[in-house]
C-alpha cells in the first residue's frame, strides 16, 4: 500500500500534465512555435510544401514588417510551385514585387512569376493562350532587366513557346491543305513567318510557303521563300530540296 500511494503522489495530475507536455513536445517532427519563420524552414526543408506555404503565410500574417518578410514570400512561392499549383505561385511572386519591391529577391521573383505562367502551357494542340501571356511576361522580364542573369533562360523558353505556336498551327494548316484551301494556307504562314521569328522551325515555314505559293500559280512567291530558306538556313535539311526546286523554277522561266 505504501508503494501505491508513493506512485500515485509521484504522478500528480500536474506532474502527469507536464509529462504529457514533454512527451508530446519530444514526438513532435518540428519543434518550433507556430508562427515562426523557423517552423516554416522545417517544413520545407522536409520536402512538406503544403505545410511549408500555410506556415510561411502565417508568419506573414503575424510579422508582415520582419526582415525576413521578403523572403518568407519568396519561400511561399516557391513551396507552390514546388506543389506544381501554378497560378497560386504566380500570384505569391507579384505579392512580394508589389509588397516588397526594394527586396534583392525582385528580379528573380519576376523571372519566376514567368515561370509560373509557362509551366501552365499545355500540350500544343490545347489552347496557347497561357504560352502567349508567358511570352508576354518574359518579354516584359527581358525589357526591365536587360543584363539579367536569366535573359539565356528566358530566350530559350521564347523559342519554345514560338515552336508550340508553330506546330499547333501546321495543323491548322494541314486542314486547309486537305480542303484545297490555299490561299488560306499561305495567309497563315506569312503571319506565322512575320510572329514567330525565334523558332527553330523557320526553315520549314519558308518550305511549305513556297508550296503554297506554287499551288497558286505564283512562282516569284516561290522562288523569293526558297531563297530565304536557303540564305538563312543553309544547314537545313530543306536546303537542298529547295536548291534544286529554285534550279527547276529558273529553269523554266517562272521565277
Amino acid at each position: 500500500m505504501k508503494h501505491v500511494s508513493w506512485t500515485i503522489r509521484r504522478f500528480s495530475p500536474l506532474s502527469a500534465l507536464l509529462l504529457a507536455g514533454v512527451m508530446a513536445g519530444c514526438g513532435s517532427s518540428n519543434p518550433h512555435p507556430t508562427g515562426s519563420y523557423e517552423r516554416a524552414l522545417v517544413y520545407r526543408d522536409a520536402g512538406k510544401h503544403q505545410e511549408a506555404a500555410d506556415a510561411f503565410g502565417l508568419f506573414l500574417r503575424r510579422s508582415p514588417a520582419d526582415s525576413l518578410a521578403a523572403q518568407a514570400q519568396f519561400e511561399k512561392a516557391k513551396s507552390y510551385m514546388a506543389l506544381k499549383e501554378y497560378p497560386m505561385a504566380g500570384v505569391e511572386y507579384q505579392i512580394l514585387r508589389q509588397e516588397y519591391p526594394t527586396s534583392p529577391l525582385v528580379e528573380e521573383a519576376m523571372f519566376q512569376e514567368c515561370e509560373s505562367y509557362f509551366l501552365q502551357v499545355g500540350r500544343t494542340e490545347r489552347d496557347m493562350t497561357p504560352g502567349f501571356e508567358a511570352r508576354d511576361r518574359y518579354l516584359s522580364f527581358l525589357r526591365t532587366y536587360p543584363m539579367s542573369p536569366w535573359r539565356p533562360a528566358v530566350e530559350e523558353r521564347l523559342v519554345l513557346i514560338s515552336d508550340m505556336v508553330v506546330n499547333k498551327q501546321m495543323k491548322v494548316i494541314d486542314l486547309y491543305r486537305r480542303m484545297k484551301k490555299h490561299e488560306s494556307v499561305a495567309i497563315t504562314l506569312d503571319r506565322l513567318i512575320e510572329s514567330e521569328r525565334k523558332t527553330n522551325l523557320r526553315d520549314l515555314l519558308f518550305w511549305e510557303r513556297a508550296k503554297a505559293a506554287e499551288r497558286l500559280e505564283d512562282a516569284e512567291g516561290a522562288a523569293q521563300n526558297l531563297e530565304r530558306l536557303i540564305a538563312e538556313h543553309p544547314e537545313s535539311a530543306f536546303a537542298p530540296r529547295a536548291q534544286a526546286r529554285l534550279e527547276r523554277l529558273r529553269s523554266s522561266g517562272g521565277a
